[in-house]
């Protein structure tokens, strides 16, 4: 598995908890029973991130896979997001099992969820290996920096220069055996 995919599959396990207490919430509110305060708020988001750790570890390669997993995921926090929130909250439902709408309502939103998190962790997975590909050619690491110093070529300086500038070279004498 490569870095780019070991973080996407954790990227996909921060979204199916994020997911999973923030629709679990609004589901809860939603059917009369408050938005969760204090407490609530803090088992949930505990209960949803372990839900999105254990999702993360479990992804495998394979949509279908992934998809089912995701799915499994965000199921298994919405449900243990709803017993949080209704044993926080104190009170209980009407009946001993949710009404089939609920559930219906849970499962149709586990699915598109699932479905939009795994596009995302593709998407994420595009994207790095694009710039991975991309990066040695656009970013150039470690290249000398250039300085440019004005200078004239010594034999020119020699001659065009005055006296004191001169290449210091033995006499003509000793330098040319006779």
């Amino acid at each position: 598995m490569s870095a780019a995919t070991s973080r996407a599959g954790a990227l996909c396990g921060a979204l199916v908890g994020a997911c999973s207490a923030s629709l679990t919430g609004a589901a809860h509110a939603a059917a009369g029973g408050g938005l969760p305060g204090g407490s609530g708020v803090v088992v949930l988001a505990l209960v949803c991130s372990a839900v999105g750790a254990a999702t993360s570890a479990g992804l495998r390669d394979g949509r279908r896979q992934r998809l089912a997993v995701l799915a499994a995921g965000l199921a298994a926090g919405q449900t243990l997001g709803h017993l949080v929130l209704t044993m926080t909250a104190h009170h209980g439902m009407g009946g001993a099992w949710p009404p089939i709408p609920m559930l219906l309502a849970h499962g149709t939103a586990a699915v598109a969820l699932a479905a939009l998190i795994g596009l995302a962790g593709h998407l994420y997975t595009v994207g790095a290996s694009v710039l991975a590909w991309l990066s040695p050619t656009i970013v150039h690491r470690g290249r000398p920096t250039t300085r440019r110093w004005r200078s004239t070529p010594i034999g020119l300086r020699s001659r065009l220069l005055p006296g004191g500038t001169r290449m210091r070279a033995p006499p003509r004498a000793v330098a040319i055996p006779g």
